[in-house]
């Protein structure tokens, strides 16, 4: 008997025998996986024959085939279903050719393409390059993915035209609608950055959207600045350009010692912009500031959450006028029709190159100014993981908690679980994510060096998960606490096989992606994330991990 999965307001049904007709030569080959199995889930680009961008004829360098920047979300609907999302034949100096989506339908064990029409000119749309995916899934199963989308640099040095965009899928992703803009400009001066989507988990008519709007006064009127795009092809890398902000934010501190900057010194701005649909993404209302940091400051890395008691908040990190960085929230109790003070309740300690390879010491482009952020609504915790350099003046990863909505905050405590080595680079651990299971299981992931050996040309590296679940005396704001899911102080190896750094493409850093993207399914939670496999090349995997409980202490 042919199994139908049908979804909310669709036209169409997903069905097995559809999966062997048409879908089929979209089909991306995969061995079906048991449990635990690493999964590919991106293949090669579908834009190698697309001539519409002229690549030649752009600035940069492009790197075919390599997926980077994973985001992925499960159907709460239907939990079989997943979706995920990424860059697709990233640039060195911003953007993609395009996004691509991955769709599953049996749990994320066989994947196929699916690509949301309508943005850049390889899939049909005006846009010459494309950032920054994410998707979000409403309770009855209509998924959203955004996209930030621009024009290279003007020949004045002005920044080129951009969007954040939203397009919507009824059927699980098996097709896109043209996008939606929620914000549009054009004015030389305005990027757009770091977007991210919510869906409200308690109400399908609410979707939440999120980003920076940079504002730069030197443009294009500033000749020298201008020169100096046009020479350069421009920087469309928005951690790349705050954590260039930064580093002279805090030689300007150094030189000056002021307490803010002069009307006269402004040169940027950097607000929080959120918008919001109310009828399950049909139309949007106007995007809207809703946090100022002030002259010469920025927030990054927005994102909204929707809380346990319904409320809405939207996490940022905040780069102040004297370089300082913290991790703040506003909140709304009306499901963002307003919003309340913004909090900077977390300093933290940032470096200003990110993490470096043991051996050569290059840059690793990982996103340090950038947070991940879970929820557990049934409990009212939050949890929040960045990287830091408190612990031992390298980046690792840092955990906080708050068990009363965001008010107040644990101690930030280093819970990577990365074995102390001589060379200090190999303690490093970057780009972390969390989420939180049905029994309260936090799940985090990050990166390390731990396997890498002074091997000539290799940079080693692994992704691994940690565990905690608080409650019954076990705190997860202590460090002792955390473990592979079975014993405390150890972690949980996800890579089969340790891959090469060196191999991932230049984007101002050997670059996988500012975030890797973490989502729970079940008992399980399944990551996207990536593998530098092969030169200038990397791909999308998943691969579903669960915590063994009760864990006991380690040795």
């Amino acid at each position: 008997m042919e199994r139908t999965y049908r979804f909310p307001n669709s036209p169409n049904a997903v069905t097995r025998g559809l999966f062997s007709g048409v879908a089929a030569l979209a089909f991306l080959a995969a061995s079906p996986a048991s449990a635990g199995e690493l999964v590919k889930v991106s293949k090669d680009s579908p834009f190698a024959n697309c001539t519409a961008d002229n690549v030649a004829g752009q600035l940069g360098t492009n790197y075919p085939d390599s997926e980077i920047e994973p985001w992925i979300s499960v159907n709460p609907l239907f939990k079989n279903n997943l979706i995920a999302g990424w860059q697709q034949d990233r640039w060195s100096n911003g953007g993609a050719r395009g996004l691509v989506g991955g769709v599953s339908y049996d749990g994320g064990r066989n994947w196929f393409r699916s690509v949301p029409p309508k943005i850049t000119l390889c899939t049909g749309g005006p846009w010459e390059r494309a950032s920054d995916p994410w998707v979000a899934i409403s309770p009855l199963g209509i998924a959203f993915f955004q996209s930030l989308a621009f024009q290279n640099d003007r020949p004045d040095g002005g920044l080129g035209a951009n969007a954040v965009l939203v397009s919507r899928s009824t059927n699980g992703g098996f097709t896109w609608s043209k996008p939606i803009a929620l914000i549009e400009d054009n004015n030389g001066q305005v990027f757009n950055d770091k977007n991210s989507i919510t869906a409200d988990p308690f109400d399908s008519r609410y979707i939440y959207g999120t980003w920076d709007r940079l504002v730069d006064f030197t443009l294009p009127e500033n000749n020298a600045a201008g020169k100096a795009a046009k020479k350069s092809g421009g920087n469309r890398d928005g951690v790349a350009i705050a954590r260039d902000r930064l580093r002279k934010l805090k030689s300007k501190t150094a030189r000056k010692q002021t307490q803010a900057a002069a009307a006269e010194d402004v040169t940027f701005i950097g607000p929080t912009y959120f918008v919001r649909t109310t009828n399950g993404g049909i139309s949007w209302e106007k995007a809207k500031e809703i946090y100022d940091p002030g002259p010469d400051a920025q927030t990054i890395g927005n994102i909204a959450e929707v809380l346990g008691d319904g409320s809405v908040a939207v996490f940022f990190t905040n780069i102040s006028s004297l370089g300082e960085t913290s991790l703040g929230l506003i909140r709304s109790r009306n499901k963002g029709r307003t919003f309340g003070t913004a909090r900077l309740p977390i300093t933290t300690n940032v470096t200003l190159t990110g993490s470096l390879t043991p051996n050569t010491e290059q840059v690793v482009r990982d996103g340090n100014i950038l947070f991940d952020v879970a929820v557990d609504r049934r409990s009212g915790n939050l949890y929040l993981v960045w990287q830091d350099s408190r612990f031992q003046d390298i980046d690792q990863v840092a955990f906080s908690m708050s068990r009363d909505h965001g008010r107040t905050w644990s101690d930030p405590v280093k819970i990577n679980m990365t074995p102390e080595s001589a060379n200090l680079l190999r303690n490093q651990a970057f780009v972390p994510s969390v989420e939180v299971g049905p029994q309260h299981e936090i799940t985090v992931t990050y990166y390390d060096f731990r396997n890498d050996t002074d091997e000539a040309g290799k940079e080693l590296t692994d992704y691994f998960a940690v565990f905690c679940t608080p409650g019954h005396g076990n705190d997860c704001s202590k460090r002792e606490n955390w473990g592979d899911g079975a014993v405390k102080g150890k972690d949980t190896r996800i890579t089969d096989r340790s891959f090469n750094m060196l191999d991932a493409p230049d984007a101002r850093g050997l670059f996988l992606g500012d975030y890797m993207g973490l989502a729970r399914k079940g008992n399980v939670v399944m990551p996207a994330f990536g593998i530098a496999d092969g030169p200038n090349r990397v791909s999308v995997y998943t691969k579903p991990i669960r915590s063994k409980k009760p864990m006991v202490a380690g040795n």
